[in-house]
C-alpha cells in the first residue's frame, strides 16, 4: 500500500512527531511511504530515511508570505493528480483545509487527523473545517469532545489517542525519587506555565526541600524566567530548555504538572504516567485529560487556571506521599493501554478496511 502523510513539517510537536512514526511503523509493516510537507523541514522525531520527504516550497524559492503559499497550492493540486496514493493521511487544520479543497482531484482514500480543540480555531477555520469534513473518508479524534464538535459533519469518525513514546515505555522505577516537580511543553500562553511558577512560589516555603523543573523552549521564556525572579524562587526553579532524552531526565522526579489551558491528547502527560510520576493536570478542553485521568485513581484532575486548586493538589500529594506512590503505580499502567505497537495497528487497520 502507498501511503502518503501532509503535514506542515516534521519538528517541534506532537502531530509532528506522530507522523514520523507512524511512516516509520507502516513502513516497517511493508508499505511505501512518504511524507509531504508545507516547508523544508529538520528531522526531529527519527524519521527513517527509506521514508521519502517531499517539500511543496524550498526555502531559496520563498519570497513573501503570499507569493509562497500560491506557490504551495499550485504544487499541491499537481502532487495529488500526479501521485499514484493508496491512501492520504492529513494533520492539521490548514494542510486539512487545502488538501480537502482539492480532494476531488484524486481517488486514493483520505484520512483526516483532528489532534486539537476545534472550538478554539478562527472561525472561518471552524466554517471551512466543517463545510469541507464530508470529503474525508475517515476522520481520527483524539477525545469524544472533538468528535462531537464536527457532529454529522463527517463521513466515519473514529477516536484513537496518542501512542506513548517508546522512550517513555520502561521498567518501573525502584529507586527514591527526587523531590522535584516537573512541568514540560512550548512555552508558550496554552500551556500557562505562569499558573504552575506561581502555585509552586506559594507553596515552596513550606517544602524548601521540593524545586520545579520546566522543560521546552518557546516565546515566553524571557516571562517566564522575570517571573521566577520576581517571584524569589530563581534558585529553585531550572528551565533547562528543550531535550531530546526527556525520559532520562524525568522518571525519577516525583510529581508531574499539565498546566495548560488546553490541550488535545497530551503527550507530556501520558508520558509521564508511563514513567508512573505522580499526576496533576487541569481539566483543559478537548477533554484529553479528562479521559486519561481519574481523580483518586491514577492522578489529580483540576480546573483550568484555578491556582488554589492546584496548591491544594501540590500539598496534598506531597504530605501524602503513600497515596502519592499508589497514583503513580496506577498511572503508569497506560503504557500497556496506549502502546505504539496496539494504537499504530489501529491506524494501519483504518488503512486497510479502505482498500
Amino acid at each position: 500500500m502507498n501511503i502518503t502523510f501532509f503535514i506542515g513539517g516534521i519538528s517541534g510537536g506532537g502531530a509532528e512527531r506522530a507522523v514520523c512514526n507512524l511512516s516509520n511503523y507502516m513502513e516497517d509493516k511493508g508499505n511505501e511511504c512518504a511524507v509531504l510537507t508545507m516547508s523544508e523541514d529538520r528531522n526531529a522525531y527519527g524519521l527513517k530515511d527509506k521514508v521519502k520527504v517531499e517539500v511543496l516550497i524550498k526555502d531559496h524559492e520563498k519570497k513573501n508570505k503570499i507569493f509562497d503559499n500560491i506557490v504551495r497550492l499550485f504544487r499541491l493540486l499537481k502532487y495529488i493528480r500526479k501521485k499514484k496514493c493508496d491512501v492520504y493521511i492529513v494533520f492539521l487544520p490548514i494542510t486539512i483545509i487545502m488538501f480537502l479543497m482539492f480532494k476531488n482531484f484524486t481517488k486514493a482514500k483520505v484520512i483526516v487527523s483532528e489532534r486539537a480543540d476545534p472550538s478554539r480555531y478562527h472561525p472561518v477555520i471552524q466554517l471551512l473545517l466543517k463545510k469541507l469534513a464530508y470529503k474525508a473518508d475517515v476522520w481520527v479524534f483524539q477525545t469524544e469532545d472533538a468528535k462531537a464538535w464536527y457532529g454529522d459533519s463527517v463521513k466515519r469518525a473514529i477516536v484513537i489517542p496518542n501512542a506513548i513514546n517508546e522512550e517513555f515505555i520502561r521498567d518501573s522505577y525502584k529507586g527514591e525519587r527526587r523531590k522535584v516537580i516537573v512541568g514540560a511543553g512550548r512555552l508558550n500562553e496554552q500551556k500557562n506555565f505562569e499558573l504552575l511558577i506561581n502555585a509552586f512560589a506559594d507553596i515552596s516555603h513550606n517544602y524548601p526541600e521540593y524545586d520545579l523543573e520546566i522543560y521546552g523552549e518557546g516565546i515566553q521564556r524571557n516571562n517566564l524566567e522575570k517571573l521566577v525572579k520576581n517571584r524569589g524562587v530563581a534558585n529553585k526553579v531550572k528551565m533547562p530548555g528543550y531535550i531530546s532524552s526527556l525520559g532520562d531526565k524525568i522518571r525519577d522526579a516525583s510529581i508531574f504538572v499539565l498546566s495548560s489551558n488546553f490541550e488535545g491528547m497530551p503527550n507530556a502527560l501520558m508520558e509521564a504516567m508511563a514513567l508512573g510520576l505522580t499526576c496533576i493536570s487541569t481539566d483543559c478542553p478537548v477533554g484529553g485529560p479528562r479521559s486519561l485521568i481519574k481523580t483518586g485513581e491514577n492522578g489529580i484532575i483540576i480546573p483550568v487556571n484555578d491556582i488554589e486548586k492546584l496548591k491544594d493538589a501540590l500539598k496534598y500529594v506531597i504530605e501524602n506521599s503513600e497515596v502519592a506512590k499508589d497514583l503513580g503505580k496506577s498511572a503508569e499502567l497506560i503504557k500497556n493501554k496506549l502502546s505504539p505497537q496496539k494504537i499504530y495497528g489501529e491506524w494501519l487497520q483504518i488503512c486497510y478496511s479502505l482498500m
